[in-house]
């Protein structure tokens, strides 16, 4: 199909393409092994006195190791809500969210997948 766009002459630049993959030259790959293997020999050669020592002990490698200060702060918030949860009591949740929410019911009354809707679900 011509349609004086040239549309025919590009699909068949593009069919020769197709045909003949490109292959590295060997002069390319023994470039790239030597540099290869001349950066595994200088990691090698490296004393470990030359590598920066973890500072702050043991406390600092489990930070480091959990995530730093921000994971770090977002556990302990996880911890107190939990530890809150815990001496509070179920009941009691449903008292403060009827505070704060204004809900007049309480929170476990409330039905977000009524049960007709969970026969639906499994289908």
């Amino acid at each position: 199909m011509h349609n004086g766009n040239g549309i025919d002459a590009l699909e068949g630049v593009f069919a020769a393409a197709r045909q003949t993959a490109p292959e590295p030259s060997a002069a390319f790959l023994m470039r790239v092994m030597a540099e290869a293997e001349a950066v595994q020999a200088a990691r090698q050669a490296a004393p470990a006195a030359a590598r920066p020592a973890a500072r702050g002990g043991r406390l600092a490698g489990l930070m480091a190791l959990v995530g730093g200060w921000p994971a770090l702060g977002g556990m302990v918030a996880a911890a107190a809500t939990g530890l809150w949860i815990g001496f509070i009591g179920g009941e009691r949740i449903d008292g403060f969210t009827a505070v704060y929410l204004g809900a007049s019911d309480s929170a476990s009354a409330v039905s977000l997948l009524p049960e007709g809707d969970l026969f639906a679900l499994m289908e």
